[in-house]
């Protein structure tokens, strides 16, 4: 009978790690996907120190969490996700805004699929 209990506590453990770990990853990338939507209207606005700040803000949660999305997702999105970061800080930084627009708007598509591919639902639990 204890090897019973000890398994049910076992499965009750791994299922609340794996939510745990659902909801924080929807919790990282969603704001860090708004803030580079922001960035990205206001490059696009013409507010181009709002869209730096916004841009400095999102680069910034983004590396943040950097040890975590390592060790629970998939590589090579993220990669693709910097590569936009890099592209849009080269862009701000040569005060390219078309194109620093257009990086940020890429990168919070990329973000948001990312935590829309961890998002708690039914077929991610199994």
């Amino acid at each position: 009978m204890k090897r019973c209990w000890f398994g049910a506590f076992l499965l009750a453990a791994l299922l609340a790690g794996s939510l745990a770990v659902t909801w924080g990853m929807d919790g990282v990338h969603r704001p860090i996907a708004q803030e580079l939507g922001r960035a990205a209207a206001s490059a696009q606005a013409g507010d181009w120190r709002r869209a730096g700040a916004e841009f400095q803000q999102a680069q910034a949660g983004w590396e943040k969490f950097a040890h975590f999305r390592a060790c629970f997702a998939d590589h090579t999105p993220m990669e693709a996700v910097d590569e936009e970061l890099a592209a849009a800080g080269c862009a701000a930084s040569l005060e390219q805004w078309p194109d620093f627009a257009a990086a940020c708007a890429r990168a919070a598509k990329m973000v948001a699929a990312v935590g829309d591919s961890h998002r708690l639902t039914w077929w991610n639990l199994l």
